[in-house]
């Protein structure tokens, strides 16, 4: 691979030596005699390759200079290629030479084929590439070759969801929390892909053995997420108000508990809670339209109106806001409007059965009675 002599002669201290005493001195903050004894024998003792040194040395992300050390002693030390291969493919990789790096790594895996530590390192570059596929057949071998090295388990499980793979990405979750039972984070990553896979009382039960480890006002959120989903509201009040009362300010907790009590009809308990976020967030389209959309139930439709039009400066191709609007218009009588704002909505979304039925209704107001049935036939055949 390198234009490299293998004789075992003498090697002067060079300037690249130099630099790494002087960078190491500085790392570390002073003079270390034990440091400058393992240096001298990088530089005169060529008896064996100090492998170990130069594995601190790229920790200090020295790669320069540990890869011009390993080119200087690569062909002298065969029982060692493999690792000397891996090392300079470590080098490669911190430089962001991702395929000399595939290519060293490729030659120590020839000669360690089950190394965990090349195969991970294997894996790394294989994602700077954007190939998770390899990357996730990496990751299986180095878990073979290591099937208790957790980290790399729950790698796996990120790559895997990352892709939305989450029946493979739960398999993993579930193998790191057999292997360390009281790792909140774990727990967590189990209870998120039970969310998307809609298996709430899995997630539901993740979620709680992760706050029982480690409590995070942002995992207590999604329990009581979780607990709305299943509609126990009781318990999803609860814990949003234990949040509230140690962060009077948490945003999503105001957001979310300003839902519950909209859909149990308490609007005036809604309203409060939405004008707390409102203060801390003015640019948030989704809670300016849940404040619209509850002060409608207020009776208050001129201020809806206005939330909505903001909420549409922010999001103006967003469906819902769209046919909050329009409702908003209809109830106002403002039959112009309503028919703009949801012809504005069949153009973004044609087959909204809802639009076509509010339509109708608005064309009947207006006695047109032609138009109201063509919307109401067009709102059947999509229901």
């Amino acid at each position: 691979m390198f234009p490299l002599a293998t004789g075992k002669k003498g090697i002067d201290e060079s300037p690249w030596l130099a630099r790494l005493k002087n960078l190491l001195i500085i790392l570390v903050g002073k003079e270390n005699e034990p440091l400058e004894s393992c240096l001298e024998l990088l530089e005169k003792d060529l008896d064996s390759p100090h492998l170990e040194i130069v594995r601190q040395v790229i920790e200090y992300q020295a790669y320069q200079e540990a890869r011009d050390y390993l080119e200087r002693i690569w062909g002298r030390y065969p029982e060692k290629a493999g690792e000397i291969q891996f090392l300079l493919a470590r080098c490669y990789y911190g430089q962001g030479l991702i395929q000399e790096a595939l290519f060293c790594l490729q030659e120590a895996l020839e000669k360690e084929p089950e190394c965990a530590e090349y195969l991970e390192l294997q894996a790394d570059c294989l994602l700077e590439r954007e190939d998770w596929q390899g990357a996730v057949e990496a990751l299986k071998k180095a878990i073979w070759a290591n099937p208790k090295k957790v980290e790399n388990i729950y790698r796996l499980g990120t790559i895997y969801a990352y892709h939305g793979e989450n029946a493979e990405a739960l398999r993993c979750f579930h193998g790191c929390c057999e292997l360390r039972p009281h790792n909140s984070l774990f727990w967590e990553m189990k209870g998120e892909t039970h969310l998307k896979l809609e298996q709430i009382p899995q997630a539901i039960f993740s979620f709680e053995k992760a706050l029982r480890y480690e409590y995070n006002p942002e995992l207590k959120a999604r329990l009581a997420y979780c607990y709305t989903q299943v509609k126990n509201y009781k318990k999803s009040i609860r814990l949003y108000s234990q949040i509230l009362k140690q962060d009077p300010t948490h945003y999503d907790s105001l957001c979310n508990l300003a839902a519950i009590y909209q859909n149990l009809g308490q609007s005036l308990e809604a309203l409060k809670l939405q004008e707390r976020a409102y203060k801390q967030c003015q640019n948030d389209p989704i809670l300016l339209n849940n404040m619209a959309y509850t002060l409608v139930h207020l009776g208050r439709t001129r201020k809806a109106t206005e939330y909505y039009q903001e909420a549409l400066k922010l999001a103006e191709a967003n469906p819902i806001i769209l046919y909050n609007l329009a409702v908003c218009h209809a109830q106002k009588g403002n039959w112009e409007q309503g028919i703009a704002t949801l012809n504005a909505l069949l153009k973004i979304d044609p087959e909204s059965s809802e639009a076509w039925a509010l339509l109708g209704n608005i064309y009947d107001h207006l006695a047109n009675h032609e138009l109201a049935v063509d919307c109401y036939n067009r709102a059947l055949k999509l229901a």
